[in-house]
């Protein structure tokens, strides 16, 4: 799994600004960046492979498109379909 610092020519890497990182001092989140960071995630090319490295490793920001929340819900959900298959 690559770091995405080393993505040829994310769309991210373009577009400065705090909405990859939409939460503020006071523990709420901008939904004008949230929706702004999505938005440049739904056309980069590295979309998927972001997501993947941000399930893996990332706890904060928006990564390929997912929040902090979209990340938790998803790595709950491989948990439990991995347990699922070990079971079977």
């Amino acid at each position: 799994m690559r770091e995405p610092r080393f993505y040829e020519t994310p769309d991210c890497a373009t577009v400065g600004g705090d909405f990859w990182f939409p939460e503020n001092e006071a523990g709420s989140f901008s939904t004008s960046d949230i929706r702004t960071a999505k938005s440049i995630c739904r056309s980069c090319v590295h979309q998927s492979e972001c997501a993947e490295w941000g399930i893996a490793k990332e706890n904060y920001g928006i990564w390929g498109g997912l929040t902090q929340l979209d990340r938790k819900i998803l790595r709950r959900q491989m948990r439990t379909n991995n347990q699922e298959e070990k079971s079977a």
